[in-house]
């Protein structure tokens, strides 16, 4: 237990370390005078809003995670919050590949993350043309969505299409089969749910990002927060290494700043951010309500 306790607190300092080192360094560069000033007039009832949704949107994706994997709930819950735990040195994505059950064969954690983006990139693909044509946001922000989501779809149909003649390519058609043999253990009912728990996901993670901008009285349009949302968060924390700490901050941050936020207050933002969606599972673990490997 002291071995486990040393490590722990260990990798707590080490998250903690990373995130303020990054932060000063990043505020040493746009200013740190300016991010100082901006903090002072922050209006700290908003952040009980980001915590809540963040609270919102971990839960909520308990719900395709049970789906997906055919879990009891509290394996579910144990499972799901594990993913996201900041103290876990390797990605989300490592834990699952770890500690999945089985449903006649090995689920794979990526079946996952593509229900993920069937909701959030049309979202993200309609924010960027809306924001194209009645907005201001820059041609390098929004293009890529407005090519990559429809190219994107375009090439996964037609690896569906053309699946018995992928044998070249046996990599992407080992991938397709398995999708494809993932999908028929999905009846209608379960596809519902996987959308519907992955929307309120994703609702939870966009308010929480509008609560932080709240934080410093930011103004930002619906499709610019879609945008900033998906451009600096393009991969999951739960793809990424100590859930993401540091690295969301960096992204975030500067997605901020192209779509119009000054680099100062979008850095506190993100910071605002990423500090209440690393708490919570952290608060989870201390209920003992979770058991993490």
């Amino acid at each position: 237990m002291i071995n486990l306790n040393k490590k722990r607190s260990l990798r707590i300092f080490g998250v903690i370390t990373l995130v303020v080192t990054l932060f000063f360094g990043l505020a040493f560069y746009a200013g740190i005078f300016r991010v100082l000033d901006r903090l002072v007039d922050a209006d700290a009832i908003w952040l009980l809003l980001v915590l809540g949704a963040q609270a919102f949107s971990y839960w909520a994706y308990v719900i395709p995670y049970k789906c997906v994997f055919n879990l009891d709930i509290r394996s579910a819950v144990e499972n799901s919050f594990a993913g996201f735990y900041p103290l876990y040195v390797k990605s989300g994505l490592a834990y699952d590949r770890k500690t999945l059950c089985y449903k006649g064969e090995k689920i794979s954690p990526y079946y996952l993350s593509l229900w993920e983006y069937v909701v959030l990139a049309p979202l993200v693909l309609v924010a960027a043309i809306y924001g194209s044509i009645f907005g201001k946001l820059p041609p390098l922000l929004s293009f890529p969505w407005i090519i990559g989501v429809p190219l994107g779809s375009i090439f996964f149909g037609l690896a569906f299409v053309l699946q018995k003649r992928l044998t070249r390519f046996p990599r992407v058609q080992k991938a397709v089969d398995f999708i494809l043999g993932m999908l028929k253990h999905q009846n209608f009912k379960n596809v519902i749910i996987l959308l519907a728990g992955m929307t309120a996901y994703w609702l939870g993670e966009l308010v929480s990002l509008w609560g932080a901008l709240q934080l410093f009285n930011i103004k930002l349009s619906w499709f610019a927060l879609l945008i900033a949302y998906a451009t600096g968060y393009v991969v999951s924390r739960r793809n990424l290494p100590l859930g993401g700490a540091g690295i969301v901050l960096i992204s975030l941050a500067f997605a901020l700043h192209w779509v119009g936020l000054a680099l100062p207050v979008a850095l506190l933002v993100a910071l605002a951010y990423q500090v209440c969606n690393l708490i919570i599972p952290q608060i989870v673990y201390h209920s003992r309500f979770i058991v993490y490997r």
